[in-house]
C-alpha cells in the first residue's frame, strides 16, 4: 500500500521573514550594520592614510601642494622672517605672497626631483652632502665635552697648541756611501758638530768635511713653515733650542744632519686654560669627522659598488 506524500507549499518571502524569531530579526539587524559602519570606517581611512590624495588641507598644514605640505610653522617663520611681523599682524597681501612664494618653491623642488637635478647638479648634489653630514653630526655639535675629555685631548695634541717661534738655521747634511757607511757618516758629522760648537764658522766647517747645506729653511721662517720644509724629526731636534746651538747629528732619509740654530724666537707651550677654545674647536672638529668616517663605513657597506677596470677605490 503506497503512503501519499504531500505537495511542497511556497511561502512568500514576506512570511518567511515574519517566521523568524524577533531576536534573531535583531542579530542580523545588527551585523548588517556593523558591516556597514566597518566598510565606511575602512574608506575613510583609506582615502585619508598619509600618503594618499585627498582633498582637504590638515589644520596643521597651511597647504598641500601635489600632496606635499607645506607646514603652518614653516610658513609663520618665514612670514615672521621677510616681514618681521607675527602671523596676527601681518597683513593678507603678506601672507598671500608669502604662501604662493612657498608653494611656487615647492613646484620647483618637485620639477628638481622629478629631472633627478640632486643626481646631475653639482650645487646640489654639494647642499645634499652637507645636509647628510650636519644631520649625522648634529648629536656631536649638540654635545659639550666634559672638562676631563678635553684634558684627554689636549694631552694627547699637545704639540698643536703651542705659540708660533721664529728660526733661522743652517742645515749641513752628509750621504753615507759604500765606502762610507752610516755609522762612519754619523761619526764625521759629530766631528762637524763638535767643530761648530768650537767656534768654526758654516763655510770652514762644509770645506773641511765635504758637506752640503739644504737650503729647506730660508731667511727667517715661522716654526709651522720651519716644520713642513725640514720634517717631522729634524724640526724636533730644534724645536726647543736656543740661538746659537748646535743638534747633535739626526739621521733622515737624505743622510745624516747636524744643524746649528741661528736667531731664535721660542715656541712656547699653551696650557689647556690657554689654549681653551681652540681645543674645544679641534675636539669638536674630530669628532665630527669620525662620524663623517664611521657614515661613510656604514654607508659602504650596504652598498653595492662596481667599478671599472683601472678604477679601483
Amino acid at each position: 500500500m503506497l503512503k501519499s506524500v504531500a505537495a511542497p507549499v511556497d511561502i512568500p518571502e514576506s512570511t518567511k521573514w515574519s517566521l523568524v524569531q524577533p531576536g534573531a530579526r535583531r542579530s542580523l539587524v545588527m551585523l548588517a550594520c556593523g558591516a556597514v559602519i566597518g566598510l565606511a570606517i575602512a574608506g575613510f581611512g583609506l582615502f585619508t592614510a598619509k600618503g594618499t590624495a585627498v582633498k582637504t588641507v590638515p589644520p596643521e598644514d597651511a597647504a598641500l601642494v601635489n600632496q606635499k605640505p607645506i607646514i603652518v610653522s614653516d610658513f609663520v617663520t618665514q612670514l615672521q622672517s621677510e616681514f618681521g611681523v607675527p602671523v596676527a599682524k601681518a597683513t593678507e597681501a603678506q601672507k598671500r605672497k608669502v604662501l604662493n612664494d612657498m608653494i611656487n618653491e615647492e613646484l620647483m623642488v618637485q620639477r628638481g626631483l622629478e629631472i633627478d637635478l640632486p643626481g646631475s647638479d653639482p650645487d646640489v648634489r654639494a647642499a645634499l652632502v652637507g645636509g647628510v653630514e650636519l644631520q649625522n653630526s648634529a648629536n656631536v655639535i649638540a654635545k659639550q665635552p666634559t672638562q676631563a675629555e678635553m684634558l684627554a685631548y689636549y694631552t694627547q695634541h699637545k704639540d698643536r697648541y703651542r705659540t708660533q717661534g721664529v728660526l733661522t738655521l743652517h742645515d749641513l747634511v752628509l750621504a753615507p756611501t759604500p765606502a762610507r757607511p752610516l755609522d762612519q757618516t754619523v761619526a764625521v758629522m759629530q766631528q762637524a758638530a763638535a767643530a761648530l760648537r768650537g767656534g768654526a764658522t758654516v763655510d770652514a766647517v762644509k770645506a773641511k768635511f765635504g758637506l752640503a747645506e739644504t737650503g729647506r729653511v730660508k731667511g727667517e721662517e715661522l716654526d709651522f713653515a720651519a716644520k713642513i720644509h725640514l720634517g717631522d724629526k729634524l724640526y724636533k731636534a730644534v724645536m726647543d733650542a736656543k740661538a746659537g746651538e748646535v743638534t747633535d747629528p739626526v739621521v733622515d732619509k737624505d743622510g745624516v744632519h747636524v744643524m746649528q740654530v741661528g736667531k731664535r724666537i721660542p715656541s712656547v707651550q699653551l696650557t689647556l686654560e690657554q689654549a681653551g677654545n681652540q681645543v674645544f674647536t679641534d675636539f669638536k672638529k674630530d669628532a665630527q669627522q669620525a662620524v663623517q668616517d664611521a657614515n661613510i663605513r656604514y654607508l659602504r657597506a650596504k652598498a653595492q659598488i662596481l667599478t671599472a677596470p683601472g678604477y679601483a677605490p
